[in-house]
């Protein structure tokens, strides 16, 4: 499963950094949560956490986005996604290199995986 997995999160991200936002509705439950980087207050349900893509879309001008490492653990219908990233973006006038953690929780028990939860960390940011 856990190939599957991988694949899974890889196709996510690269279903977002092409902009196909109405396509990520399958990775994702209809009641995911998501912690947002600020630690603010936890997002809640499909739609929000989709709306989160679009106003970075909206707000920022992607330049890259590199998984730097990725792990999966399996626990019977559950697996844990551990991803490591450097994203550089252009953001009101500046451009930004950050590094981060991003954790997901999935659900493996039906055909496709689905995510249940999703936590993010910005490791580092820094203009460049």
């Amino acid at each position: 499963m856990s190939q599957t997995v991988e694949r899974f999160v890889r196709e996510l991200n690269n279903t977002w950094q092409q902009g196909k936002f109405e396509e990520l509705t399958r990775f994702y439950h209809p009641d995911v949560v998501l912690l947002p980087p600020d630690a603010g207050d936890p997002i809640h349900g499909r739609s929000a956490v989709i709306d989160t893509y679009n106003d970075f879309a909206s707000a920022a001008t992607l330049h890259e986005f590199v998984i730097s490492s990725l792990e999966v653990f399996d626990f019977a219908t559950t697996a844990v996604v551990h991803m490591g990233f450097v994203v550089e973006f252009s953001f009101e006038q500046q451009r930004l290199r950050e590094t981060g953690l991003e954790v997901y929780v999935l659900n493996i028990a039906g055909a496709e995986p689905v995510i249940v939860w999703r936590s993010q960390n910005i490791l580092e940011s820094r203009e460049i």
